[in-house]
């Protein structure tokens, strides 16, 4: 984590650091990071990046600060997705999809932050982003979820049709990020797979529901 002091610099000087960091991060493999790069990109000097982390594990730090950074912010948008549903966890991939992928063209750039650092660093367990193992779902989704709709009600099923769930909706992202032409149809594709999760998964009588609609 940064030190007490990076928190205490002006707001301007803490952006210009943080978007310096993000360059590196999203440019080279985390073993390749430069911080002689982050100091000349953030225009200050060496010595004062290390004020602000730690000088023997300042990439370690680093990355793991922006790991959380990350972490953070696709919980918050998962969770507003999740409650904009009602806590329905089957709602929550095309809700997820409009969000980070609002039409073709214009992406959430957190989002393309993230694919950027999966793409250059092989082997990083994106899972890492929400949860530690073995579960998937972080608290603060399992609060926003009603598993009222669930064929069982226990935190481990709503774990498993989480899992599901974001797996297709990474896909999908995956697949329009690389082809922003296809955004409408892996949206459709994702409808599709969330019906037979959602057949599935559900309890009895919202399956009836969804023959019936």
């Amino acid at each position: 984590m940064p030190t007490a002091t990076f928190f205490r610099l002006p707001k301007e000087k803490q952006e210009r650091l943080m978007d310096a960091c993000w360059a590196e991060l999203t440019r080279v493999r985390f073993s390749d990071i430069s911080i002689n790069r982050i100091v000349s990109a953030a225009h200050i000097p060496r010595g004062s990046f290390y004020q602000y982390f730690d000088k023997k594990n300042s990439k370690e730090d680093l990355f793991r600060f922006f790991l959380e950074e990350l972490r953070e912010y696709f919980i918050r948008s998962l969770r507003s997705a999740l409650t904009e549903g009602q806590g329905d966890l089957f709602a929550l991939p095309l809700g997820a999809f409009d969000r980070f992928l609002r039409q073709a063209g214009e992406m959430d750039p957190t989002l393309v932050r993230l694919i950027q650092i999966l793409r250059i660093n092989s082997g990083f367990d994106p899972r890492m982003i929400l949860s530690d193992c073995p579960g998937v779902l972080p608290d603060q989704l399992w609060e926003a979820v009603d598993p009222s709709g669930l064929r069982e009600q226990s935190r481990d099923f709503a774990d498993h049709v989480f899992f599901l769930c974001i797996s297709i909706l990474a896909y999908a992202v995956m697949a329009t990020v690389m082809d922003p032409d296809q955004r409408d149809l892996q949206r459709e594709l994702l409808q599709e797979r969330v019906g037979m999760i959602r057949y599935g998964c559900a309890a009895p009588e919202e399956r009836e529901k969804e023959e019936i609609i």
